[in-house]
Formats: structure tokens, C-alpha cells, sequence
């Protein structure tokens, strides 16, 4: 939602295992407040595993800026149908990152503790190997 945790750890977590040139990597909120930075926490737990950061600061998810080829993938249910609710034409391009994990949702862990932030970090770094592994746009 604010684009401070989950997301930024997804597009850092996918620029580095999808081929370079493959495609965009993208992190934004529903709810953002735009130029917030990073939360601390989660960039010591990116540099902790050796994944650069993507974005510093949060963004708003543009409806506008939606390409036809873009792949839209939300941590929750209640945000995949705002998402949906927001751009129609794109509801069969956009899913869970946890779709390939028996549709895991990922809950925020900005409240929680750096044990948290960790293990949000490993659920999602699983759910972006799995859709490497899916979706052929994504791999080698």
C-alpha cells in the first residue's frame, strides 16, 4: 500500500533475477505517499542478502502509465481488486505475487520487527523465483 516495504524488496528482488533487458521493474503504492524513503529496514535486509535497492523513495500506482504487456502483481487480495476496480481492461495481467504459492497473500510487515522484515523478505524472494520459473517473459 505505502510502498515503503514489500514491494521494493519484489522489483529489487525481480531486476535481479530477471535477465537484464528482459523487461521494466516497476514498485509502486495505492496508497503512497510520495518521496517517503525507503524503509531503513528493509534496505539493511536487501544489503544483507547482496540485492541492490531499486527505489529510495515511494511512488503512487499510476493507472495511466499501465502498458498492454505490463504484468501487475499485488501482495494482497484487497489490492488486487482495487487495482482491478481501477484499470479493468488489464484484470487478466494483473495477480498475487504469491499466485504460484497456493495464492499466498504477503502481509506488511512495516509495524513488525526486523525479524519481520526478514521473513517477508524470504516469502517473497520464493514467490519471484516462482514466477521466473512461470512465466517464461521472466526467465533466461
Amino acid at each position: 500500500m505505502g510502498n515503503l516495504c514489500r514491494s521494493p524488496m519484489a522489483a529489487a528482488l525481480f531486476h535481479a533475477k530477471v535477465p537484464a533487458g528482459r523487461c521494466s521493474v516497476v514498485s509502486s503504492g495505492l496508497a503512497a505517499q510520495p518521496g517517503r524513503p525507503l524503509d531503513p529496514r528493509v534496505a539493511a535486509v536487501l544489503e544483507k542478502h547482496g540485492v541492490p535497492a531499486l527505489t529510495c523513495a515511494a511512488r503512487m500506482f499510476d493507472p495511466a502509465a499501465l502498458g498492454p504487456d505490463d504484468l501487475v502483481l499485488a501482495m494482497q487480495r484487497r489490492h488486487l481488486r482495487a487495482l482491478r476496480a481501477l484499470v479493468p481492461e488489464a484484470r487478466a495481467r494483473m495477480h498475487l505475487l504469491g499466485r504460484w504459492n497456493r495464492s499466498q497473500e504477503i502481509d506488511d510487515p512495516i509495524a513488525g520487527t526486523q525479524d519481520d522484515i526478514e521473513k517477508t523478505f524470504m516469502l517473497i524472494e520464493q514467490c519471484v523465483s516462482q514466477w521466473c520459473a512461470h512465466d517464461a517473459r521472466l526467465s533466461a
